[in-house]
């Protein structure tokens, strides 16, 4: 599905789906591509999250040697809670120790890095580098990205980039802010260096380069683990697509960066949506089969939604020969199982058969049986 081609400079521009539209001043100009696919099939749920696939190519044409493309790219992801990451507790993070702010992470190829953090990985990506106002780019540069668990509750992702011409390697991090915003830092190979293309996906597929770099080596990029780090839902369509990419003077003599220019893209696109059903799908009730007239005797109601929405306004009912009792079991999310506890007392004796029906607002209703002996 493609989703967005922008280009811009100065102002922002907004432009129609899939056609591209460029802009520039002094000749520079900002290209990016976001894509965002459904982990399976061809559409989103508009009313439940469901594992996705992200990535952003984002490339800066410079004729002028004296601007540094991308000091930072500040990228913005469908808000409204229409985008998530989602790290998994059971996903180990990878520490500062192993890769993070120098001089933890300097200068390793990659499956250096990843063999730190094997379990770790979410994402890869490929950047291309320019050096000291040369017009013959480097290829060979490679990232990957690990999973760095949360920082003020917002899922922190870091990202390792080395380049094998050079033999240095770069780091930097970005926390997914609640409105869907990505902002990176992006650091310098060197004291006069460029990131001119970087390619990014969350989560990623294995990539295999051959003949890469200057000893035309073979460097293979893992998959991410977790494929459901991404969460998606096209609750309105069309989605929003901003960012906002710095450019800096580049720096030929080990003076600092000078001012930035800031170059916005803004973009949309349509976005496939159906609802998500939710279904009570089984119902198991367990508790003594014994009980005394006008004693409370305790059950235990396990219900399941087998759907992929979340079933809404859950109740449950008991009726039978002298008992009649209820309780609500609120919502139970798309997939997951919930156990609630039903009160119940008998005011005769005898066998009791109880009904016990479970109800809900957009998932149906499942029935289950019990038998009681009551004194």
């Amino acid at each position: 599905m493609k989703l967005i081609k922008a280009a811009a400079a100065g102002l922002i521009v907004a432009f129609a789906l899939a056609i591209p539209a460029t802009a520039s001043a002094t000749n520079e100009t900002v290209t990016s591509d976001f894509d965002m696919q459904p982990k399976s099939g061809s559409t989103f749920f508009n009313n439940a999250f469901s594992s996705a696939k992200w990535s952003v190519e984002t490339t800066v044409s410079t004729p002028d040697p004296t601007i540094l493309p991308m000091k930072v790219a500040d990228l913005g992801f469908p808000d409204n809670k229409q985008m998530t990451f989602n790290p998994k507790n059971s996903m180990p993070v990878c520490p500062d120790s192993q890769v993070g702010p120098p001089p933890a992470n300097m200068s390793e190829p990659v499956p250096n890095v990843v063999a730190r953090c094997p379990d770790s990985v979410i994402g890869n990506g490929t950047a291309q580098f320019a050096l000291a106002k040369s017009t013959a780019l480097l290829r060979d540069g490679v990232m990957v990205v690990f999973n760095g668990g949360k920082r003020n509750g917002l899922p922190l992702i870091k990202v390792y980039a080395y380049s094998y011409d050079t033999q240095v390697g770069i780091y930097t991090e970005a926390v997914l802010a609640k409105n869907g915003r990505l902002k990176f830092d992006i650091p310098q190979l060197t004291a006069d260096s460029a990131v001119t293309q970087l390619n990014l996906a969350i989560p990623s597929e294995e990539i295999v380069l051959t003949n890469w770099g200057p000893g035309l080596e073979t460097v293979v990029l893992p998959a991410g683990i977790d494929k459901d780090y991404v969460q998606a839902k096209c609750a309105s369509s069309p989605w929003d697509y901003r960012a906002v990419f710095s450019l800096g003077e580049r720096d030929t003599n080990n003076d600092p960066i000078g001012p930035t220019i800031d170059f916005p893209v803004t973009g949309q696109t349509e976005c496939n949506a159906v609802a998500a059903k939710a279904k009570i799908a089984n119902v198991k009730v367990s508790g003594p089969n014994k009980a005394k007239r006008g004693k409370k005797t305790v059950y235990k109601v396990k219900i399941k939604n087998s759907g992929q929405g979340a079933a809404q306004g859950v109740k449950v009912k008991m009726s039978g020969k002298g008992v009649k009792t209820n309780v609500k079991a609120g919502n139970i999310p798309a997939g997951k199982t919930k156990t609630v506890k039903l009160k119940a007392k008998f005011s005769k004796t005898g066998k009791v058969k109880a009904t016990i029906k479970v109800t809900s607002k957009n998932a149906g209703s499942k029935t289950a049986r019990t038998t009681v002996k009551v004194k």
